[in-house]
């Protein structure tokens, strides 16, 4: 059969490809890498030839090499591409790339999937050797496990990933918000006592044989993060759990109310699609859903990265392009590789990561049920695209731009020591994120973003036409940096779905350098498409009064949709641009700038829809200044909801405010939360809204979302300008690949 295929795949080779194997023809370089090959061939034929002697390499690492010995002993004339053919790659170490690996301009590497063919690297391993348990639970004795050597969170059963046994069980009904237990209160601080919690009573919980293995999964405090702890003791009968460690970031802690799991533990398992790791013995136990082993595939992860392109500060790696792959499963990095400093990424494990990387391109790759990120550009990079890939069911962000060293920059009025603080961050130059399809990441670390940046220094980066949602958190998202990045024309949707105090889009601690000619100016937030902003929180008490407009479930214990907000400006958002993009579905409103000294921000021309409790939260804190709102459109029909939010600093810390179009769809007042008696005419004596209508903006067919203005709108006469729809979200080929459902692109 071997035989058979190799000769049908030889048939099948175009003319084109043919000519490729004389290696130098066009002054371009092929070379080949099969399942059926071998790296002590010459990698230049595309299928066994010369009577198996020669064809292609068995590995990328084989083609590597062979890149360094023909460059090492000539120029290489043209550019060189490595064409991966069809099938599962398991690699056991991640392919690096060093300098020595570069391209030039007329010169580049390519690793790209052979024509018509889908390659896929695999950082797992498959299990195969599985014997009867009990029921129709199996068991496989794992070596490499024994005595936790090889541990992993994650297994994957024909590409899905399984659930690991649990308590309680996960609803398939109500996945992200049912099958959770609560902490009712907890033990006492103190260093000498290891933390632990009393969880609710109505919570049952069955007696163990053994709990070693064991960890709780916990969503602390305010609901920002989640947690993996080790469990130490439990007591059924007390309805006691005592912990390994203590909550990570140190400075959160247990709440009562918060919500828990209990997982990988031998006795919950006790459903189709559940497994169970026993390091200590080194047994894997999985019991299949629906079909046997045999007619699957079982994957466990082993490596926590795929491919590494690692230059340096004095020699980056240049002119790589890696396209038509597929990357997955790959171990988790989280919690154990996260630094203290939460919003950040953990500190390794990617698909594909770029470090020290300038012109080099990512495109058309699929990321798929990966451990960590999807693509991480860490430390310095310059001018690099990150262009036409799908990545979904990550277990981190779809893709993050990242320094390799802590942040959390704690003020936001000190240009001095601001300096300072940016001389130790990474420059991230002209990067291109663009026209990806990012869905359904934070699989395991909860805090992410579609597109996340941490830590950096920035000159126009650019995030464009990507297509976000299904997030556990956050759309896009940057913390901790200095300087502009510009996002436009992203379609975001249903995001925040498991965390709390969060936005579509959120910025925190970022910053522009006064007189610097780099980081002098801040973000351009324009043309986007922002719906849904969920969040999710369980904690005893909420906080009022920025949790207005929210709703619960399971059974009042959890609340959602909660404390979210469309554009979220946390912590001092300056000389920000926010102009002609479309915010519906939100909790706390379209845009917000509630924390710190928000300055000469910029909001004008955009549309706001529909937020349960204010449509634009204006609460700034003294030392804000020279913010402007003006002609932007409002509509929303919830007769509890209020216009906007402000506090009676308003006059000083609100420069203008105008040429906007109000209309409570169902004939409500106008409130504004936190302003003399809550009424328009008391905000207007404030000297704001002047010139403003409240009427009909007359959109084309607003319960069908099309939000374009009809001819007669109102707006026009404000000096509203139309918004090119069409332009928003996956552009050409890229939005022909995704279904219309998946878009769901306004009219």
């Amino acid at each position: 059969m071997k035989i058979l295929t190799l000769i049908l795949l030889s048939l099948t080779l175009t003319g084109k490809a043919l000519a490729q194997q004389a290696t130098t023809g066009n002054n371009h370089v092929y070379f080949y890498v099969s399942l059926q090959g071998n790296d002590h061939w010459s990698g230049r034929k595309p299928v066994t030839q010369d009577g198996g002697t020669d064809g292609p390499f068995a590995t990328l690492a084989g083609a590597r090499n062979a890149i360094r010995t023909l460059r090492s002993g000539q120029r290489v004339p043209g550019p060189v591409t490595v064409m991966v053919l069809g099938g599962t790659y398991y690699l056991k170490e991640p392919l690096l790339l060093d300098s020595q690996d570069s391209g030039t301009e007329m010169e580049p590497i390519t690793y790209t999937a052979y024509p018509n063919q889908t390659p896929v690297l695999s950082g797992g391993a498959k299990i195969v050797e599985w014997k009867p348990y009990q029921d129709s639970i199996l068991q496989c004795h794992l070596p490499d496990a024994k005595a936790d050597r090889w541990s992993f969170r994650q297994l994957f059963f024909n590409d899905k990933r399984q659930i690991r046994a649990r308590w309680p069980n996960r609803d398939p009904d109500e996945p992200l918000y049912g099958g959770w237990a609560f902490i009712e209160s907890i033990f006492p601080e103190d260093d000498d006592k290891s933390p632990g919690f009393r969880f609710a009573p109505n919570d049952t919980l069955r007696h163990w044989t053994s709990t070693g293995q064991a960890e709780v999964q916990v969503f602390p405090w305010y609901c920002w993060v989640n947690d993996f702890i080790p469990v130490k003791h439990i007591d059924a009968d007390e309805r006691t759990i005592t912990l390994g460690r203590r909550v990570r970031p140190g400075f959160m802690s247990l709440l009562p109310g918060n919500r828990f799991c209990v997982e990988n533990v031998l006795e919950e398992l006790d459903q189709p699609g559940e497994w169970c790791l026993d390091g200590e013995t080194g047994t894997l136990y999985f019991w299949p859903p629906g079909e046997t082993v045999e007619d699957g595939r079982v994957i466990t992860p082993r490596i926590d990265r795929l491919i590494e392109v690692r230059g340096t500060a004095e020699k980056p790696v240049r002119h790589i392009t890696i396209s038509g792959l597929t990357f997955t499963h790959t171990l988790s990095p989280y919690p154990e590789q996260q630094p203290e400093y939460f919003h950040s990424p953990t500190l390794r494990g990617a698909g594909v990561t770029l470090q020290h990387c300038a012109d080099c391109r990512i495109e058309d790759n699929r990321f798929f049920m990966l451990g960590g990120d999807g693509v991480r550009l860490q430390s310095s990079n310059a001018r690099n695209r990150i262009v036409g890939n799908e990545i979904a069911f990550v277990g981190g962000a779809g893709i993050s731009l990242a320094s390799d060293r802590p942040g959390n920059t704690h003020t936001w009025a000190d240009q001095a020591m601001l300096r300072e603080h940016s001389k130790q961050y990474p420059y991230l130059i002209r990067n291109v994120i663009s026209n990806n399809h990012i869905h359904h990441c934070g699989a395991i670390k909860k805090n992410c973003g579609g597109v996340q940046l941490y830590g950096i220094n920035s000159i126009d980066n650019v995030i464009s036409h990507n297509l976000i949602h299904h997030m556990s958190d956050k759309g896009v998202t940057m913390q901790d940096g200095f300087g502009r990045v510009i996002v436009e024309y992203n379609n975001l949707y249903q995001l925040g779905l498991e965390i709390a105090d969060t936005g579509g889009l959120m910025t925190n601690r970022w910053f522009v350098l006064e007189g610097d000619p780099e980081l002098g100016d801040g973000n351009i937030v324009r043309f986007n498409l922002i719906r849904d902003c969920i969040g999710c929180a369980a904690y005893a008490e909420q906080r009022h009064p920025k949790g207005e407009g929210d709703r619960t479930t399971a059974d009042g214990r959890i609340w959602t949709p909660y404390y979210t907000w469309g554009v979220y400006f946390d912590n001092s958002g300056v000389d920000i641009t926010v102009y002609g993009n479309i915010i519906t579905s939100t909790v706390l409103g379209g845009v917000s700038m509630t924390v710190g000294s928000a300055k000469n921000n910029r909001v004008e021309n955009n549309i706001f829809v529909s937020s349960s409790g204010n449509q634009i939260d204006l609460r700034m804190g003294r030392g804000s200044l020279g913010n402007r709102f003006l002609r932007n459109i409002f509509y929303y029909k919830n007769t509890t909801a209020a216009l906007l939010a402000a506090l009676p600093a308003a006059k000083e810390t609100i420069a203008q405010c105008d040429y906007n179009l109000y209309y409570p769809a169902a004939g409500q007042p106008l409130r504004i939360r936190g302003i003399g008696d809550e009424t328009f005419s008391d905000w207007r004596k404030l000297g704001f809204d002047e010139h403003s209508l409240i009427a009909d903006p007359l959109f084309v067919d607003p319960a069908g979302g099309d939000y374009r203005l009809r001819p007669e709108s109102p707006a026009h006469k404000l000096g509203f300008q139309p918004i090119d729809f069409e332009r928003i979200g996956l552009q050409g080929k890229y939005r022909a690949r995704v279904s219309p459902t998946a878009q769901r692109h306004p009219r």
